[in-house]
């Protein structure tokens, strides 16, 4: 190896090292994780969909997809983090004593449901494909990752990726969550609960039941 060889191979080395200092000063994690509903919703069929529009129109579907869902996110008192793809990921916690994250997660994710028609009738107005979408809901623990070049901070966890998980396996045009989220919220009155057939549940290494959320 030639000293401009050694030389090269070094500069490459600082550089990848630069690199992981700036990723990791970034992202500063909270040391203590919070309790938090996670919620992730993702059209269905999303690349059959898109094909059927003109690359000119794909930022626009998209924008009046991920707008208003977060419009209704925001006015019940969620935080949205971030699209992955075709799905927003956003969470409720408890931001004050008064604060019910478990019900304004429940009563964010049906009316979502329920608007689904209008946010349609917005994309016909445009001439764009109806959606259809899955809204997945579970409880647990979930790391804040707060960045240092965006307002918007990150979430990390086993309760970010479950909530991933399961969004696969219920029914187009459903709101379901974990079994975590439902034991927190069994005994609301108001919710009725009913668990998804083991059968639909294989897209899961283990086992871990479901529920379709519908109001009293």
């Amino acid at each position: 190896m030639t000293i401009n060889d050694e030389k090269k191979n070094f500069e490459v080395t600082v550089d990848h090292k630069e690199r992981e200092i700036k990723q990791k000063e970034m992202l500063r994690f909270a040391t203590k994780p919070m309790n938090c509903c996670v919620s992730v919703i993702d059209i269905v069929n999303s690349t059959k969909t898109t094909a059927l529009i003109s690359p000119s129109k794909i930022g626009e579907f998209y924008s009046i997809f991920l707008n208003y869902i977060s419009e209704i996110v925001n006015e019940y008192g969620g935080i949205v983090v971030k699209n992955i793809g075709d799905s927003l990921l956003y969470y409720f916690d408890k931001q004050k004593e008064s604060d019910n994250p478990i019900n304004s997660t429940f009563d964010c994710n049906l009316n979502i449901i329920k608007k689904r028609y209008d946010l349609n009738q917005k994309l016909e107005d445009e001439k764009l494909p109806k959606i259809s979408y899955r809204v997945s809901s579970d409880y647990g623990k979930v790391f804040i990752a707060k960045s240092t070049i965006s307002s918007v901070n990150d979430i990390f966890g086993a309760t970010v990726n479950m909530c991933a998980k399961i969004n696969h396996v219920g029914n187009a045009n459903e709101f379901f969550i974990g079994y975590d989220l439902y034991l927190n919220s069994k005994n609301l009155k108001e919710f009725n609960f009913k668990e998804i057939d083991g059968s639909e549940l294989n897209i899961l290494k283990n086992p871990y039941p479901i529920y379709y959320v519908k109001k009293t």
